[in-house]
């Protein structure tokens, strides 16, 4: 049975060689090309660097070349920006400072799907030990100086999918209690776990009937967050109710939750921008076996589905994040149910929010084989004109985009 979300297999290391070979083919390809011996230079003149041996140095890829993936970015300041994933053989944690990303932390511990960074001291990253079998909850915080690894409660195997959090001594981090992410599983059961500024500890509520999971947390204060996911299965098969969560600081309550008129519906972002004003993004499977777009809002009262875009037919929204009541963004893929299997590819999308309509916003789409995917964004500090969407391209390296108020890079 496919997999909804395109969560591949880890990339093998004799591939990540192959990929770092490339790169340098590509570097030496450029110099030979650029020197050559014909006496004209490369800057089109006579012979700024033509005619000899010497070759200028090859220019800087756009962005680094990291095998593998993404799944979440946050950040305290627009020169102080955190990117989480996976490369092919151990975790990845990237930082931008405003001019250049590099890699932060790449442990072989397990792999990471979420990050908040409520203060350039005080950053979560959270994620899974195995991506096989069975998995313990991970955490790692950054104190302004070094990552450490914090305990974190698993009820026996399990992976933290979310994380959010409002101040040193208040997050959450949500996931399920299952085996890896690699792993079919036909029944787990949503895990949320809280940080109270000296220890995580599971929370208890009443779970689902039928089992399920949450993929995505936010939170607005001590007594106001969000967690959402979906019912039944995690990665096969139908049936699957959107599943939202609310703590109104004394528990969490599962709050009446719409579904399109699908086979499954599945939740995998959340944001907030006020206690009136939330939105929940993922996809519906519809009756013509491709997936539809989902955005959800909170009015204070009650869940609405709200249209969205399905430019190819075929949509998956994975992220959404905020900048104000009217800005809005949701990141995703298109063609998800056949990019991995001979179909089309899969392009990465954007849609924006103006406070009365979605709309696709052309995303940065570089070249790939076969997919270009979105899986987490942030909006910098409430600016709109800082915002900053991850992801990964074919699964073999890591894709960032940033809109500047204009276009997405």
């Amino acid at each position: 049975m496919k997999q909804r979300l395109p969560i591949a297999l880890l990339i093998p290391a004799a591939l990540a060689a192959a990929i770092f070979a490339g790169a340098a083919a590509s570097s030496a390809a450029f110099t030979s090309d650029s020197c050559g011996t014909s006496g004209s230079g490369a800057d089109g003149g006579s012979g700024t660097f033509g005619s000899g041996t010497e070759c200028p140095p090859p220019p800087p890829p756009p962005y680094p070349t990291v095998p593998d993936r993404l799944y979440g970015v946050a950040g305290a300041a627009s020169n102080d920006v955190w990117a989480v994933g996976l490369e092919p053989t151990s975790s990845l944690i990237m930082h931008w400072d405003g001019s250049s990303w590099t890699t932060s932390f790449t442990e072989p511990i397990g792999y990471f799907r979420a990050v908040s960074a409520p203060a350039t001291n005080d950053v979560w990253a959270v994620g899974g030990t195995k991506w096989f079998g069975g998995s313990q909850t991970l955490a790692e915080h950054w104190n302004g100086t070094s990552w450490t690894q914090v305990t974190t409660p698993t009820p026996g195997s399990g992976v933290l999918n979310g994380v959010a959090a409002t101040s040193a001594s208040n997050a959450w981090a949500v996931g399920f209690v299952g085996p890896g992410l690699g792993t079919p599983a036909s029944a787990t059961e949503p895990l949320i776990d809280h940080w109270d500024g000296s220890n995580w500890t599971e929370q208890t509520f009443a779970d689902p009937a039928d089992g399920g999971q949450f993929a995505a947390t936010a939170a607005i204060s001590a007594d106001d967050a969000w967690a959402v996911g979906q019912t039944g299965s995690v990665s096969e098969g139908t049936g699957q109710t959107s599943m939202i969560y609310h703590w109104d600081g004394s528990s969490w309550t599962r709050v009446p939750s719409p579904n399109a008129a699908g086979s499954s519906n599945m939740l995998s972002g959340v944001t907030a921008i006020s206690a009136d004003d939330v939105w929940a993004v993922g996809q519906t499977l519809a009756s013509d076996g491709q997936d539809k777009s989902l955005t959800m809002h909170w009015n204070g009262s009650t869940w609405t589905i709200v249209s969205s875009p399905n430019p190819t037919g075929d949509t998956g929204l994975q992220a959404v994040a905020g900048a104000s009541a009217n800005d809005v963004w949701a990141v995703g893929l298109t063609n998800p149910t056949h990019c991995s299997s001979g179909g089309p590819k899969c392009d990465t999308i954007a849609m924006h929010w103006d406070g009365s309509a979605w709309t696709v916003v052309p995303a940065a789409n570089p070249a790939h084989s076969y997919l270009n995917a979105l899986l987490g964004i942030a909006v910098i500090n409430g600016d709109s004109h800082d915002v900053w969407a991850v992801g990964t391209t074919d699964y073999e390296s890591t894709l960032f985009t940033h809109w500047d108020g204009t276009n997405w890079h």
